[in-house]
């Protein structure tokens, strides 16, 4: 079964990873959603103990799995979970695993955070998820950013990127000036930042590269998509971790809820365990 065939968790069992409350007030906002105003209804005895009454009683906010039912709820098809439709998506989806790291956009900017999902469109078609969010918005201290070394390659894309998100893809004044060219440089970024040497001799082990924060199974996760892609076919020829991308969509991450944070893999743990030659495969711990 494919992430695109996966139901979102309906449940309440689960604690929020990531949120992003300005993110949340923005989509709401433009999209007409109000979560102030509930009423509790209830039903009680008339005075005269004839028929009844009904009351209502404010019950404030929205606790935060209540707001993120709303906002799927509003949003409703606008949200894709099959990844088949053509592009743009503006919101997608989903359950499964999220890799997660710090992003460097040059010396004078503040480092964000980067995920990186992979799924598969309900037709097989592979699809990569790069999402571009806020240290910040990491409840509790699961995740730290001074967990993830500040060494290894970056990419010089970094600028265009940055200029991508500030304009929520309506801006590209870079060399990488076509969709498919960025959104490239951005999956390169998600699976490559803060290797040493060659790339390839980390690939499938992101917690020896440099960034790299950790990964959480099972994981329900919404985001706000900027530019969506398919590649064109034999225009690019990837290979390693990037070999089988067919369509990339970079944005913003709005939350993620784990099942539990035993799901939740720090790679600082696996670092801090390494010895003899899986120590040797960390250079920043040479």
């Amino acid at each position: 079964m494919t992430q695109g065939e996966l139901a979102v968790r309906g449940d309440g069992v689960g604690s929020y990873l990531y949120w992003s409350d300005r993110r949340v007030a923005a989509i709401a906002s433009d999209n007409g959603i109000n979560f102030k105003g509930r009423f509790n209804w209830a039903v009680k005895a008339a005075p005269q103990g004839v028929g009844a009454e009904v009351s209502n009683k404010d019950r404030g906010d929205l606790s935060r799995f209540e707001t993120a039912r709303e906002i799927e709820k509003a949003l409703g098809a606008h949200a894709t979970v099959a990844f088949d439709a053509p592009p743009r998506a503006r919101f997608a989806k989903g359950v499964g695993q999220v890799h997660m790291a710090r992003f460097t956009a040059g010396p004078e900017r503040d480092k964000g955070a980067l995920f990186h999902i992979r799924t598969a469109s309900v037709r097989g078609q592979q699809v990569d998820l790069v999402l571009f969010g806020s240290m910040d918005n990491f409840l509790g201290r699961v995740l730290r950013p001074e967990d993830a070394p500040e060494t290894g390659w970056f990419s010089s894309a970094w600028y265009a990127i940055a200029e991508l998100l500030e304009s929520r893809g309506r801006e590209n004044t870079s060399q990488w000036d076509d969709p498919e060219s960025l959104s490239v440089e951005a999956l390169k970024v998600a699976l490559y930042q803060g290797s040493s040497g060659d790339q390839g001799e980390q690939d499938g082990q992101p917690w020896t590269r440099g960034y790299t924060l950790g990964h959480a199974d099972d994981s329900e996760w919404f985001a706000q998509i900027y530019t969506a892609v398919v590649l064109t076919e034999d225009r690019w020829h990837l290979r390693g971790s990037m070999s089988g991308a067919q369509r990339i969509l970079v944005g913003a991450p709005v939350w993620v809820r784990t099942a539990s944070q035993a799901s939740v893999t720090r790679y600082a743990d696996l670092r801090s365990r390494a010895t003899g030659a899986d120590r040797r495969r960390l250079p920043f711990l040479r």
